[in-house]
């Protein structure tokens, strides 16, 4: 039941943090300087679930050290100019935290940029908890670290909802029992997300609040 959520706790990458186009050009730039041809945008969303690593390894081969140092080179260079909150996430952050909502993330983005990025929002003192990824946490859709910031937030699964771009996060949320909740305003991969059945789907991130039953905003669709 809606009533008895209790915190909210959002994916980082497509959800919160728009680094779908800096991601993109970064790719293109990485390829340039490795001398290979650009990956089209439809290729790069087809391969975005990969973890980072993989990822990149599709597009440039086997030479890690190479395409990782180039394309993290690029990256420090311009994340401050052209990655940041999609439109509508601080107020919906302060809106949950407001009516006392617990509000946290967990991403499977490594803590070196995750930590970076949060800090570069001024959101995070809306947020009771942030997991990142570090070495020796799984990825998602393995519901440890989900079930481990539940329990430092203190609730159950029936309390928690976790929302998300990517069908591993709806994938998450089920093997974690908590309820899911699809960020369509950000996810490449939209049919592959709502074929996961998630409780919840929204196309802007302020619609989550009247899902939630907080008055003044306007409802989300439940399916």
């Amino acid at each position: 039941m809606v009533s008895d959520i209790k915190a909210v706790i959002f994916d980082w990458d497509l959800t919160l943090w728009n680094s779908w186009d800096i991601h993109v050009w970064l790719m293109g730039k990485t390829a340039d300087e490795l001398g290979q041809p650009r990956p089209d945008q439809g290729e790069i969303a087809r391969e975005y679930s990969r973890p980072f690593l993989e990822h990149l390894a599709w597009f440039f081969g086997d030479e890690q050290g190479s395409f990782l140092d180039t394309y993290i080179g690029f990256y420090w260079d311009v994340v401050r100019e052209m990655a940041g909150l999609y439109p509508g996430i601080g107020d919906t952050l302060a809106n949950l935290k407001g009516h006392g909502f617990k509000v946290g993330i967990f991403s499977d983005k490594r803590q070196s940029f995750g930590v970076s990025e949060l800090e570069q929002t001024g959101v995070g003192h809306l947020l009771d908890h942030t997991s990142f990824l570090e070495d020796g946490r799984p990825y998602k859709p393995d519901p440890k670290g989900l079930r481990d910031v539940m329990e430092v937030l203190e609730v159950s699964p029936s309390e928690t909802l976790y929302i998300g771009d990517s069908r591993h996060d709806i994938q998450c949320a089920h093997r974690a029992g908590t309820h899911s909740g699809a960020a369509l305003w950000g996810s490449v991969d939209r049919e592959g997300v709502l074929a996961q059945n998630p409780h919840f789907q929204w196309n802007r991130a302020e619609l989550i609040s009247g899902s939630l039953g907080i008055e003044g905003h306007p409802s989300g669709s439940k399916t």
